[in-house]
């Protein structure tokens, strides 16, 4: 990929028609995620396309709050969440069985990490940053890839006609969604097919211009007028923290804590997202429980 734009969100409409559309360029939050772990290369792909996918569906949806794609299966991928917060800040994480994995290709499709689709789920969870009800969709596995995964998704919860292109190379993740707005009339059909052909058609070199650039945007769709707004910088950001531990070492009890001091003589936990390391003593851990053996209950962050 073009090293000549770092990471970037921006939405776009096109002048005089009921479509939109939002882009994505993903470079250093990519990498930084993808290097928490040392994720097979299968695996890295799919998690960089979820990211992406998850970013231009935070900006398509223009939701305010936690946007969090998981998959939960039984094939060599047994879980994968994607979250994805206002900024856009974004966090990753999967865990996988090492030799099932290790035996397919290195374009295996997120169906094939994820196992047998009854025993494979993939949803999509919107959460209000102010409060209110949390909606939650759920996405077939069925689908070849992820793009396709998401189009299915918006068009049947959301009842928007879209079409999403996604490049991964490396480390580095771009993508280009349009949508058919719901205010969409007839006199829409002749740009809608054009837009959306001009994308299906696209080859990964344009579809990389295209996330980077105004220019390279402009180029992907030389008969349409387009009005890009400005540009916001994705990040990786890890939610954990000391205090957050120590509310889940008290969820676990006394007894887990003592089991653990027992064995390793301190407690240790490592997030899942960041690779963070958290070290507890046996009086810093013990320390977290009142002399009466009752736990305070954790803060809800």
């Amino acid at each position: 990929m073009s090293a000549d734009a770092g990471d970037s969100l921006s939405r776009f409409v096109v002048e005089g028609a009921a479509v939109r559309g939002a882009r994505v360029r993903l470079a250093s939050t990519s990498a930084a995620i993808l290097a928490a772990h040392p994720y097979p290369p299968a695996l890295a792909r799919v998690l960089g396309e979820l990211c992406a996918a998850a970013t231009l569906l935070a900006a398509a949806l223009k939701f305010d709050g936690s946007l969090v794609v998981q998959m939960v299966g039984a094939g060599p991928v047994r879980l994968l969440v994607v979250e994805c917060n206002p900024g856009p800040a974004l966090r990753a994480m999967a865990q996988w069985d090492v030799a099932r994995l290790a035996a397919l290709p290195e374009d295996a499709t997120l169906a094939t990490l994820a196992g047998a689709p009854g025993a494979a789920r993939l949803s999509i969870t919107l959460d209000p940053r102010e409060g209110g009800p949390m909606y939650q969709g759920i996405v077939t596995l069925e689908a070849a890839s992820v793009a396709t995964m998401i189009e299915h998704y918006l068009a049947t919860s959301e009842q928007v006609a879209s079409k999403l292109v996604l490049v991964a190379s490396g480390a580095e993740v771009a993508g280009v969604l349009l949508q058919r707005m719901p205010s969409s009339h007839h006199a829409d059909d002749e740009t809608w097919a054009r837009v959306s052909r001009a994308l299906a058609d696209a080859g990964a070199a344009a579809v990389v211009a295209a996330a980077a650039g105004n220019e390279g945007l402009a180029a992907l769709f030389p008969d349409d007028d387009l009005r890009v707004f400005a540009p916001v910088t994705p990040r990786f950001e890890c939610g954990c923290s000391r205090q957050r531990v120590e509310g889940a070492l008290r969820v676990a009890g006394r007894v887990e804590i003592e089991e653990a001091l027992a064995a390793d003589g301190q407690v240790e936990v490592v997030c899942e997202f960041c690779a963070r390391r958290y070290l507890f003593s046996p009086d810093q851990a013990r320390a977290l429980f009142p002399a009466d053996g009752t736990a305070t209950a954790p803060t809800r962050h």
